[in-house]
């Protein structure tokens, strides 16, 4: 079973590494799990539109490249599609995969992606950082740590082989 996504809340320590300039605790949102699973396989499910599938977004595309396009296409339950598009801002094999995304509807600019693995023994550590919710409406920041945690859970159950009852894919 795989461990819990831990958020950081908006008043706990941030990494500094990742920080950018000016950036507030409010703005970031910091995830982090262990994956009973290698890196590679996390960074293939992470990185490749199959893989995507699998645990996050029904379609999606992405060139494997900073400066590449990537989009999410999700089918919600009531029947409505959600597509989100943005940029690759980092992109290292089985380490790291940073990415901008907006959806059409936002009135605020796109929100920043980084995630980050690191493998010990036989588990991958992932942490996720989001920023740029100073410019969103309040209860953006929220959803997305919902979201996250949730689509998180998802990832790590489909890399160690535990996958979710009824998860598409």
């Amino acid at each position: 079973m795989p461990a819990a996504a831990t958020a950081n809340g908006p008043d706990a320590p941030g990494d500094a590494a990742g920080a950018c300039p000016g950036e507030t605790p409010a703005d970031a949102l910091e995830l982090s799990l262990r994956i009973a699973a290698p890196r590679a396989r996390v960074f293939r499910l992470l990185t490749d539109p199959d893989g995507i599938g699998l645990w996050f977004a029904q379609v999606a595309g992405i060139e494997p490249r900073v400066g590449g396009s990537v989009e999410f296409v999700f089918f919600n339950d009531n029947g409505t599609v959600s597509v989100f598009s943005g940029e690759v801002t980092a992109f290292a094999a089985n380490a790291r995969f940073g990415f901008t995304w907006r959806h059409a509807d936002w009135t605020f600019p796109p929100l920043h992606v980084r995630i980050t693995l690191t493998e010990s023994a036989s588990a991958t550590t992932l942490r996720l950082r989001q920023t740029g919710f100073a410019a969103a409406p309040p209860l953006e920041r929220d959803v997305h740590a919902e979201g996250w945690a949730r689509y998180l859970e998802r990832l790590a159950a489909v890399a160690d082989g535990t996958r979710p009852q009824g998860w598409y894919g």
